[in-house]
């Protein structure tokens, strides 16, 4: 299997992006702080058919809670909540943060 690009330059976006992924996650995942709220995106494999879902977008931002602590923040996805954003393009995402 191709090892995993996300597509993107950190740098190129308006956020610090911490890398979040756990063992028994299908795709990477990163979390980030805006406005005093956590959000999670993850980054699906660049090839649709190394995706759990071969349907599912590349870029997803979803909604997400801390669990732990600002010095040890345990940050998980919060189901109850639609996703904010998805697309399949990096250059959306990047749009996205810098708006």
């Amino acid at each position: 299997m191709e090892k995993l690009k996300l597509g993107f330059n950190a740098s190129d976006l308006s956020i610090a992006l911490n890398y979040n992924t756990s063992a028994n996650d299908v795709c990477d995942s990163f979390y980030f702080k805006k406005n005093d709220a956590y959000f999670l995106l993850w980054v699906e494999h660049q090839n649709p058919k190394y995706r759990e879902d071969e349907d599912s977008p590349r870029y997803i931002i979803s909604p997400a809670v801390n669990e732990g602590d600002d010095e040890s923040p345990e940050i998980y996805s919060d189901s109850s909540k639609e996703d904010l954003f998805r697309s399949e393009n990096a250059s959306d995402l990047v749009r996205y943060f810098n708006f």
